[in-house]
């Protein structure tokens, strides 16, 4: 199936790095034995048990051989872009050099002998696996590092992107902002190809910066028409810049909780579709019928710790709206909506479903089959 630029619609998973490191490494290898294109990993900062998103991405580097990995989304005000550049660097030529402990070292061997030989006439590069995916970070997320009050946001996210891009090009960087600053770091060129970079952001100039300038676009648009507006922005960045839509890959993640049984699939979903509540725009919520006295109690639930509670909250309504939940042709209806809007790949994130690794395969087998059928 093709998305409306032509792009080969793919399929990607988001694992969470709070969930035990030796499980989530498992889902990975399991979705890339599934056929998904992409793992994606969010950074939400320190929660329990813990939660890194490097960390996490480097354990499914050294245990995939061809799925992509990627962040979603690191931002500049926990992370410099400095050691965001030096990370996925290393990231990269995990992915790249993972089959076996002294892989490297054969590979070099190898290429040595058959230079004596005479057999090398030209060389391939790999494909390249590592994404970064980067933005302003969410203010629940930044505040844990007693960041209350933020300015030029998007502003310093360029400066961000293109600091990255230098130093992978090998260049000195020095650069000041009110949100970080590198003074006259220097990297090695990436020799395993240019890493992509894309923005995640949902904001209208995040958006028009992302069309303007980042491989990608990661949109968290859970209720479908709202990807239109969205895709507004993003065009308005491209044309700024005089580029193709076919130069950007658009990614939209939705959450999902598949289950033979769909009364069971849609109360795995609950407490999940509960934050999704919380986030949304009073304006929006109201459009949607959803009753923001309820809403209120959901979020104070939250702010307390209280998901059991915030989730009793949670009716069906809220999430058919918020969520892609239920058997699986219920989800596979929902998801061609997302499709509709021309996104190139649906990222598919917790909860999955009452049982992860089932759901996954439900998705992989009975979900995915479905949207590439039309």
């Amino acid at each position: 199936m093709q998305s409306k630029t032509g792009r080969s619609v793919s399929f990607g998973i988001s694992l969470e790095p709070t969930w035990p490191i030796w499980e989530v490494v498992d889902l990975a290898m399991f979705s890339e034995k599934l056929g998904f294109s992409t793992v994606w990993v969010p950074d939400g900062g320190p929660a329990p048990p813990y939660s890194d998103c490097i960390v996490t991405l480097s354990a499914i580097a050294s245990k995939t051989k061809s799925i992509r990995f990627g962040s979603a989304v690191l931002n500049f005000y926990t992370r410099n872009p400095a050691w965001i550049a030096s990370s996925f660097l290393a990231l990269s030529d995990l992915g790249f050099h993972n089959e076996r402990p002294g892989s490297l070292l054969s590979m070099k061997r190898n290429k040595r002998n058959k230079k004596k030989r005479g057999e090398i006439k030209s060389s391939k590069r790999a494909k390249q696996r590592a994404i970064l995916g980067i933005g302003v970070g969410a203010p629940y997320n930044v505040a844990k590092f007693g960041i209350s009050s933020r300015i030029g946001l998007i502003d310093d996210l360029r400066e961000a992107i293109e600091a990255i891009r230098d130093l992978w090009n090998g260049k000195e960087v020095s650069v000041r902002t009110d949100s970080f600053a590198i003074e006259r770091v220097t990297l090695s060129r990436n020799a395993t190809g240019m890493i992509p970079i894309h923005v995640g952001s949902g904001s209208p100039r995040g958006l028009k910066l992302a069309g303007e300038i980042a491989d990608g676009v990661i949109l968290t648009d859970r209720i479908p028409s709202d990807i239109e507006e969205s895709m507004k922005y993003v065009i308005l960045g491209m044309g700024f810049a005089s580029r193709a839509r076919k130069e950007l890959e658009i990614t939209n993640s939705v959450v999902v909780s598949v289950d033979e049984d769909g009364s069971k699939a849609k109360r795995a979903a609950r407490t999940t579709c509960s934050y999704l509540v919380a986030w949304l725009d009073d304006s929006k919520a109201e459009a949607h019928g959803i009753d923001l006295a309820t809403k209120k109690k959901i979020s104070e639930f939250l702010e307390r710790g209280e998901e059991r509670s915030a989730e009793k909250l949670v009716d069906d309504k809220m999430v058919e709206l918020l969520t892609a939940s239920g058997k699986p042709e219920e989800c596979a209806e929902k998801c061609r909506e997302h499709l509709s809007h021309g996104i190139d790949q649906i990222a598919f994130c917790e909860p999955f479903g009452p049982d992860k690794r089932r759901a996954i395969e439900l998705i992989a087998k009975r979900i995915i089959p479905k949207l590439l059928a039309r």
